[in-house]
């Protein structure tokens, strides 16, 4: 079997390199570029660093291309070399005329800029709104210097939108989720916007962006950086109507020109070191992913209401940052009254369920941002379908992503047949794009079906399969989330078979995430001897252990290096 297993990994490597030549790159944003490290903010990099950086892809071979180069590889009229990359700079900072484009003109390097419609309006003296700040509009470039970069060949200026790199309020309580990706919410009139009001508000504002471009440029943008990456399936649908031909998103993966509305980036903030820039251009993963799961359910925040909702929220997310997870699956339902029963009440609006409390938008955005996990949104699915009927489980998972932003589902569906495929995203997403419902077992056609109605919502969304059965994972998903054992031997056996399976290999190993004991007592020797056998993912589900968590606990689960807890 390891032999077997073994030649069908070096087939499928050389199968999928061979089907990305000439099309995969990688991509850059940067944002703000400072000379001293006073004046650094979150998004920005230094002047020297910037310059080390373009000496480092000079002296290794790389190439950096432009959307010129990317749209002949997209059409098969020349491939882009081994080693491709391309620069985008988004905000529009003064910086980007100042420091940038003089390194441009040296290295010869062409570049794509972001401009924010409404930072780029006003006199020299003027005040513009920054996110929640009053910035000077001296800040960011003027219509003239754009056009001399432009006039260049060097850069290329595409949409940052015009309006929409800002926070819109996403639920009751308040909190603001990017505006392109949510649909918002009225506290005057207590109604969340329907999606011919969500379309119209985001082509109103790419339309309005294209103008003015077209009018301080001389030509209308092809390209749009949608801010902060975010964005929804209706956005991207209104975008391509628009005249969009490129778009980027801050996904931290390889870029493919196949794919040029789902144009992939790297996001080096915090003034990061040149090595670490460097392992992060890196198409090849060398060690696993460390995965962490925490299963959450929200009934006991919705029996509280106010601040003593808020302060349970608060302590929440200050025990799982102590615990260490780095993955947290909320439960969009209530509970029910056994297993068996059928979906009852639910934690966001709906036209199929009744709803408890408008709770998952606030808790899934809160844990994001202040946990700084990703939020994987789960609803029992034969229980969903006996409550609503097949048909209608697609319907009430869009209904769910429409209202809590998140990074993924999770979706109960059986073990699946090994596969030696390639565990790329992009790789993944491909396959799954492709797959054909009819050829799955009725779970996981329900499985699949479930989620492309969730991406029709939010096309970023990653796939975790929950089965029933020790498996390697789906080649059609991203993660797969294996069932709690009873004790520590439990999981070391449990370990040792998914490693004389195969999948325990680096390739394989962050994508198998084994449930963990029920019993506290032997949750960390578990953990521990079934690491020894190579596994990286661990999960504390259905349900999260007593908070907060044992010491003991905390140190072996944690997914932080240094120190253990974050």
């Amino acid at each position: 079997m390891r032999v077997l297993l073994c030649l069908l990994l070096l087939f499928a490597a050389g199968a999928a390199n061979a089907q990305s030549t000439g099309r995969r790159f990688v991509s850059v944003a940067f944002h703000d570029v400072v000379d001293t490290r006073e004046e650094l903010t979150t998004d920005a990099v230094t002047s020297d660093k910037l310059v080390r950086f373009f000496d480092w892809l000079k002296g290794t071979g790389w190439t950096v291309v432009s959307l010129d180069d990317v749209l002949a590889a997209q059409q098969g009229k020349r491939p882009l070399p081994d080693k491709a990359i391309l620069l985008t700079f988004d905000d529009g900072y003064r910086s980007l005329y100042t420091r940038v484009f003089p390194l441009l003109k040296i290295y010869r390097y062409p570049a794509v800029a972001a401009v924010v419609g409404t930072w780029m309006e006003g006199g020299p003296d003027s005040i513009v709104r920054y996110g929640e700040f009053d910035v000077p509009r001296s800040k960011f470039i003027t219509w003239a210097e754009a056009r001399e970069m432009q006039a260049s060949g060097l850069v290329e200026f595409a949409s940052h939108s015009y309006d929409l790199h800002w926070g819109a309020r996403a639920n009751p309580q308040g909190n603001a989720v990017p505006a392109a990706r949510t649909w918002r919410y009225d506290p005057a009139t207590e109604r969340y916007e329907n999606d011919p009001a969500h379309r119209a508000r985001i082509r109103a504002d790419l339309d309005r962006s294209r103008r003015q471009i077209a009018t301080g440029l001389g030509r209308a943008p092809r390209a749009l950086v949608w801010p902060f990456g975010r964005f929804s399936g209706p956005a991207l649908e209104e975008a391509k109507k628009a005249g969009f031909s490129f778009a980027f998103t801050l996904e931290a993966e390889p870029a493919d020109a196949g794919g040029p509305l789902a144009l992939h980036r790297y996001f080096p903030n915090l003034n990061p070191a040149l090595g670490e820039i460097a392992d992060n251009l890196r198409f090849d993963v060398e060690a696993p992913e460390t995965v962490r799961v925490a299963c959450i359910a929200l009934d006991s925040l919705a029996a509280l209401n106010g601040p003593a909702q808020d302060a349970a929220l608060g302590t929440m997310i200050e025990n799982l940052r102590t615990l260490g997870a780095n993955k947290v699956v909320i439960d969009g339902q209530a509970a029910r009254p056994s297993p068996g029963a059928a979906l009852g009440d639910v934690f966001f609006p709906s036209r199929l369920r009744p709803m408890k409390a408008d709770l998952l938008s606030r808790a899934a955005w809160q844990l994001r941002s202040r946990a700084n996990v990703e939020v994987y949104l789960h609803l029992p699915l034969q229980a969903a379908v006996a409550a609503v009927g097949e048909a209608g489980v697609p319907v009430l998972y869009a209904d769910m992503l429409r209202h809590a932003a998140a990074d993924g589902i999770v979706v109960e569906a059986p073990g699946q047949p090994p596969s030696a495929a390639s565990t790329h995203k992009n790789a993944v997403r491909k396959r799954r794009a492709a797959l054909d419902p009819a050829t799955l077992d009725p779970a996981s056609r329900q499985a699949l079906n479930v989620y492309r109605a969730a991406t029709a919502i939010d096309p970023l969304l990653r796939l975790m399969l929950a089965s029933p059965v020790r498996v390697g994972p789906a080649d059609w998903a991203d993660y797969v989330l294996l069932p709690p054992v009873a004790d520590a031997n439990a999981l070391a056996a449990a370990a040792s078979e998914l490693r004389a399976q195969g999948w325990l290999r680096p390739e394989f190993a962050g994508h198998v995430i084994l449930g963990m004991p029920t019993a506290a007592g032997a949750q960390v020797d578990g953990l521990r001897r079934a690491q020894h056998q190579g596994a990286t993912g661990f999960a504390l589900c259905p349900a999260m252990p007593a908070l907060p968590p044992s010491a003991a606990l905390a140190a072996a689960f944690s997914a932080a290096t240094f120190p253990y807890r974050p």
